[in-house]
Parts: structure tokens; C-alpha cells; sequence
């Protein structure tokens, strides 16, 4: 078959498959599209962001602890007065406070009505940098956050770039089996053609049926995979896998990438970052908890007012005089109580606690910082690899049409030789057989160029060398 019918008989076969999909209503997504969709639906990369906006709130709300203490109170009651001399502990608040005086004459059942309403301030007006350093350990935190979401996002579009370049490659050699297909089909028909003129022996026909069954072997197993790399596609763009979508062939497929100059810069990759960042959240988790044993000097001010059913003096046997009225017991009677002053509190005993969580918080930043001395390592090697897939992906996609073009001539030759009755049937299956291959490494080639500037970015930390290709 002539090099131009085969061409023929792809662009009719795409068109073909082309109009039935639209039939489906696909979308044509090409890569671009693909990795904008992915940062926006994918649901790792939506849970990093949800967990890099609640770090934001955490700071706002870390920088509150600037703001004084203002408690406001008030209550109605109904109770009893009678009190006992002595000292009670108060059991973490729970114990009810002196709500009257030591009675004379014994005890009684009598309650009144009370009220009692409070206003307290308390401001921290210096603390040794103890907030400071807690709103710059949730700083930090905001940051290590969002560099994990940064980070996450550009591994997924790593992903998504080479899932996307994997389905096209697949695309691709589905194409080059359906062509061999036809290929073989076609040399089919005219053997059992000749055979059955008796110009040929009958071994031919049943030696290229055997080719034409392998053939199509190869031509499903190439559909099976192109489909199942399009739903792993999908996964990765984080939409239904029953979505249908039309990938951008003939852009990516039709021409290289533009040559990249490889260097082994990598300290921007995300991953790198991410690592740093957690570095720094726990030096600033080590001041913050070493800040903790300081003390913290305070101005205070309250008022009060109180009410209650039980009158300022005593009746004649010194038993208390009580109104058991709901409006006499709730109004206030004193309404100007009131103190300001200063105060500090300093809990020495929490400097042995503090003083040991402080080294074990330091033990943790050694640990992050080893991890990132290890991840270090890893982008290393990884940039030095993918600048030798490069490289090699170059030379295979030079050497790749040079192959494709002498099978195509050798399987030329091979035919007209056949046909003339000057070589076997063998010797023009080998040929087609290597023309094959060879359209199908030249598949593969031009697919691996892209995937391995794909690999490079991602080695680097740097997205733009693969997506300035993407135009």
C-alpha cells in the first residue's frame, strides 16, 4: 500500500471516529484545559486548600490573644443564706460560692431572690513576646500549609501531564495497529486472490490469514489500552470516568516540543518547598514553646452590682430579715463597686516542663530538617535523570523516522518483489511486520520527548518549561 493511501486512510478513520464521538457530545480538551481542570476538581488539591485556609484562620485567630479579656456577667437566682464558718476548695469551679452570712440562730430552709451582674478586664499589656511568637509559629504554619497545597497541585498537574501525553501515545499506536490492519487485510484479499488463480501456493493465503488474525490481535489490544489510559486520564483530572472527552491529536502528535536547555537548578521545586516550610513551623513551634515559661504582666479592672432579698439589718432576735418578692430581691442595691490595678502571674514550675518540650520540639525540627536534606538528594537525582531521558528521547525521536522510512521502502520493495514472483511470502511478512514496529516506535518516540520535558519540570519545580510548549 502506497505511503499516501495509508495517510488517506488514517485522516478517514479519525474523521470517522471524530464524528461518532461528537455524536456523543464530547469536549475537546487539550492539555492546558486538562491541567486547569485538575486544579480546580481534583480532591486532594481541594482538601490541601481547605487545609491551607483554615491555617489562614488560625492566625487571625492566634493574633487575637492581643486583644484584653472582656467578660461580661449577670444572674438571677434563688436561694439560701445559710453559711458555715470555715475553708473550702472551690474543686476546679464547681463549688458554690458564700451567698449570705454566718446566721446567728441557727440554720433555716428560707431563700430569697439575688441578682449580681459583672463587668472584668484583663489585658496583657506585656508578655515577653509570648503572643508574638505564637502568631509567628501559626504563621508558619499558613505558610508550611500553603506550600503543601502548592505542592500538591503541582504534582497532580505532573500527573495529568503525563497521563494526558500517555493517552495520546496510546491514541497514536492504536492508530498505527488499525492502518496495519488494513495494511494486512488488503494483502490479504489479492493473495487469496492469486491463490485461488492458482498463481500462488495455497500456504500464502493461510500464512498472511495468520498475520491478518495477529494483526488484529494487536489492533484490539492497542484499542484496550488507548481506552483504559483515558479513564486513568480522567482519574487524574478528577471528573467522571463516563464523561466523554476528545484529547488534542494533532497538536501534540504532529510536532515537538521546542529544545529546553537543561540545568540542575531545583530549589523552587514545590517539593522542596514544602519540605522547607515544615523545617520552619517547627523552629518557630521551639521559640513559641520557649517563650512560654515567662511571665505576663497585666492590667485588670472590674465593676460589679449585686441584689438580694435579705435586708442590711437584723431583726430582733438577730435572724436575718427577708423579702421574698421576685423585684425586690432582683434590683441592684450597690452600683459603684469597682477596682483597677496590676497584676502578673509566673508559674516557675512550667520552665522544667517547658524547658523539656522545647528539646523534644527540637528533636522534631532536626527530623524535618533531615527529611529535607533527604528530599534534597532525591530532586537531585531525579533532575539527572530526567536531563539523560531527555537526551536520549531526542536521539530516539531523530532515529525514529529514519527507521519508519526504510520499512516503509523495504516493505515496497518486498511487495513489488512478491508480486513479481522473485521473493516468498515469508520474506514480505517479515517486512510488514517491520514496518509496523517501526510506526509504532515512531509513535512511541514523539510521545516519550514530550513526557520526558513533562519529567524534567517536574524534577525541577518548574511547570512553565513544559506548559510554554503547550501554545
Amino acid at each position: 500500500m502506497k505511503p499516501h493511501f495509508a495517510f488517506l486512510v488514517i485522516c478517514v478513520c479519525n474523521t470517522t471516529w471524530c464524528f461518532s464521538q461528537s455524536n456523543r457530545e464530547e469536549q475537546l480538551i487539550d492539555l492546558k484545559q486538562a491541567l486547569s481542570i485538575a486544579r480546580e476538581n481534583y480532591p486532594s488539591i481541594r482538601i490541601k486548600l481547605a487545609e491551607a485556609e483554615a491555617a489562614k484562620y488560625a492566625v487571625s485567630a492566634s493574633a487575637t490573644n492581643y486583644l484584653p479579656s472582656f467578660v461580661v456577667q449577670s444572674q438571677v437566682v434563688n436561694g439560701t443564706s445559710n453559711q458555715v464558718r470555715g475553708v473550702f476548695f472551690p474543686n476546679e469551679g464547681m463549688a458554690i460560692p458564700v451567698s449570705g452570712g454566718i446566721k446567728p440562730n441557727g440554720y433555716t430552709a428560707t431563700s430569697t431572690w439575688g441578682s449580681y451582674a459583672t463587668g472584668f478586664v484583663r489585658w496583657n499589656v506585656y508578655n515577653f513576646g509570648k503572643v508574638k511568637a505564637g502568631v509567628d509559629a501559626a504563621k508558619a504554619e499558613s505558610v508550611s500549609a500553603q506550600a503543601d497545597y502548592a505542592n500538591e497541585v503541582f504534582q497532580q498537574q505532573i500527573k495529568v501531564g503525563d497521563a494526558y501525553l500517555m493517552a495520546l501515545t496510546t491514541r497514536s499506536i492504536e492508530t498505527s495497529q488499525r492502518v496495519n490492519l488494513y495494511r494486512v487485510r488488503e494483502l490479504r484479499d489479492v493473495i487469496t486472490a492469486y491463490v485461488k488463480s492458482g498463481l500462488k501456493a495455497g500456504v500464502d493465503s493461510s500464512l498472511v490469514k495468520a498475520e491478518y488474525s495477529k494483526a488484529l490481535l494487536l489492533y484490539l489490544d492497542a484499542k484496550r489500552s488507548a481506552t483504559e489510559q483515558e479513564v486513568y486520564l480522567k482519574e487524574q483530572m478528577g471528573i467522571k470516568v463516563d464523561q466523554p472527552i476528545l484529547l488534542d491529536t494533532i497538536n501534540y502528535s504532529t510536532r515537538q516540543p521546542n529544545l529546553i536547555q537543561p540545568n540542575s537548578e531545583f530549589s523552587k521545586n514545590p517539593r522542596l518547598l514544602y519540605y522547607k516550610s515544615i523545617v520552619d513551623f517547627n523552629d518557630a513551634k521551639v521559640r513559641a514553646i520557649s517563650k512560654r515559661e515567662l511571665p505576663a504582666i497585666s492590667l485588670l479592672g472590674a465593676t460589679w452590682a449585686r441584689g438580694s432579698g435579705i435586708q442590711d439589718g437584723v431583726a430582733s432576735n438577730g435572724d436575718f430579715i427577708y423579702n421574698k418578692s421576685f423585684s425586690n430581691g432582683v434590683g441592684f442595691r450597690p452600683y459603684l463597686d469597682w477596682f483597677f490595678g496590676v497584676s502578673t502571674i509566673w508559674n516557675i514550675t512550667n520552665s522544667y516542663r517547658n524547658t523539656r518540650e522545647a528539646k523534644a520540639q527540637r528533636q522534631l525540627t532536626t527530623m524535618a530538617q533531615e527529611r529535607y536534606n533527604e528530599e534534597t538528594l532525591k530532586i537531585e537525582s531525579e533532575v539527572e535523570r530526567a536531563r539523560l531521558r531527555y537526551t536520549a528521547a531526542l536521539e530516539v525521536a531523530r532515529q525514529a523516522p529514519v527507521q519508519r522510512d526504510a520499512a516503509q521502502d523495504a516493505y515496497q520493495q518486498a511487495l513489488a518483489r512478491y508480486n513479481a514472483g522473485l521473493t516468498t511470502i515469508l520474506e514480505l511478512t517479515q517486512t510488514f511486520a517491520l514496518l509496523n514496529r517501526a510506526e509504532v516506535d515512531l509513535a512511541i518516540a514523539q510521545g516519550n520527548v514530550w513526557r520526558a520535558v513533562n519529567l524534567y519540570a517536574a524534577a525541577t519545580g518548574n511547570l512553565d518549561i513544559f506548559i510554554s510548549n503547550l501554545k
